[in-house]
């Protein structure tokens, strides 16, 4: 059998070497446009390579296809394929699972190698200039030479990082063969808000986060945000970035941080007193940055600089419960860790095959499924490259 892949990053990495550990003889091929194999892998959890999570609920991927695909291989049966390979693996923080190394291009490095030392083939520096289903075969035309397959499987990302590979060329091509691309949008990335954070950029909170659409809470985590001159960022502000492109636009998104969610605001407010009596000048200085203090004291509504009255200490007790920003809009997919959208699975059989022609198959970001911060999307990667690896066999 010959098996062609459109795309060396993880998920057409992972199953060209699934299948080249089961039986050697097929014959494996990898094309991609870059220079270099897992070039987006490299970045993976700022260079330590977080490959997947063992905390996972309904939140964590866009939609319940991608949640069986995800069961069916799951993060314990990913771990024993990473052993079965010889890359260790470790859970740090409770939840999040990394190589040993903790090294992302470590584990390039080793992935690299074992395509080598199964003889899979790899070509760089070529786009897929067309595809023609045969009765028994697939022509492949890349760089004007054309390659036969018996199977053929898309797995060249999305639209997210054009630095690292991912343009969105390929779907242009593949509505010509009668596939419905689902809209891409830049999902996982800082968002931009209509209040002006410009003075307080840089400052880090901590606390909880709500993001509320048409007055409901539709996520909610607790994290560190950090202040952008146009917006926010941090694990908790992306996350919500990719719920708000999940569901459908709303009046209003709105992201409610809670910076002293251990307490209630009556408590806050009676700590908030007694530091007001401490001090002749401003006792939010105690608390917060200079540039974070005169930010609350601002927004809160107090009316005094720094003399301030009950009234004064209750607005911005309230408000350091309450602080919120107005949603504009998501950075665009440069800024984006993950592409949403993508192939609508209405087009794609349980095995990841596609319905309109045979013995295509797409994996990976592809496909219009996308998870989290932490891991979940290349676990829905892996998940996609088992799927396709079992029906082959």
């Amino acid at each position: 059998m010959r098996v062609g892949i459109l795309g060396q990053g993880a998920s057409g990495v992972i199953l060209a070497i699934m299948i080249k550990k089961k039986d050697p003889s097929i014959e494996v091929t990898i094309f991609d446009h870059n220079d270099k194999t897992n070039k987006k892998l490299l970045a993976t959890g700022n260079g330590r390579c977080n490959l997947g999570n063992t905390k996972v609920d309904d939140k964590s991927f866009n939609s319940e296809f991608a949640l069986n695909l995800y069961k069916d291989f799951d993060i314990y049966k990913q771990r024993e394929f990473f052993d079965s390979i010889g890359l260790e693996t470790r859970i740090l923080n409770d939840t999040l699972v990394y190589p040993y190394s903790l090294s992302s291009s470590q584990v390039v490095a080793y992935l690299n190698k074992l395509l080598k030392e199964y003889k899979v083939k790899l070509i760089n520096d070529v786009n897929l200039d067309s595809y023609v289903i045969n009765k028994n075969n697939i022509n492949v035309v890349i760089k004007n030479k054309l390659y036969v397959f018996d199977k053929f499987i898309f797995a060249c990302g999305g639209k997210s990082k054009s630095s690292l590979g991912s343009d969105g060329r390929i779907f242009k091509l593949l509505k010509e063969h009668n596939y419905i691309i689902n809209e891409l949008k830049p999902g996982l990335t800082p968002i931009r808000v209509i209040e002006n954070t410009k003075g307080i950029e840089n400052e880090r909170l901590k606390g909880n986060i709500k993001l509320i659409k048409d007055k409901k809470i539709i996520y909610e985590e607790n994290g560190e945000v950090l202040i952008k001159k146009d917006g926010l960022s941090g694990i908790c502000i992306m996350n919500a970035s990719s719920i708000i492109q999940r569901v459908k636009p709303g009046k209003k998104n709105l992201i409610f941080i809670d910076l002293f969610n251990d307490i209630s605001e009556e408590e806050l407010e009676e700590k908030f007193k007694k530091y007001n009596g401490l001090a002749g000048f401003s006792f939010l200085e105690g608390v917060f940055t200079i540039k974070m203090a005169d930010f609350i004291r601002k927004n809160s509504g107090a009316k005094n600089l720094y003399k301030f009255d009950n009234r004064d200490v209750k607005n911005i007790a309230h408000y350091c419960k309450n602080m919120v920003f107005t949603y504009k809009e998501n950075y665009d997919f440069d800024d984006s860790q993950v592409s949403i959208g993508g192939v609508s699975i209405s087009n794609l059989k349980d095995t990841l095959e596609s319905k309109i022609e045979p013995n295509i198959y797409f994996i990976g970001e592809m496909i219009d499924i996308d998870g989290l911060c932490g891991g979940y999307n290349l676990m829905l990667s892996f998940a996609s490259s088992y799927r396709v690896f079992k029906s082959l066999f």
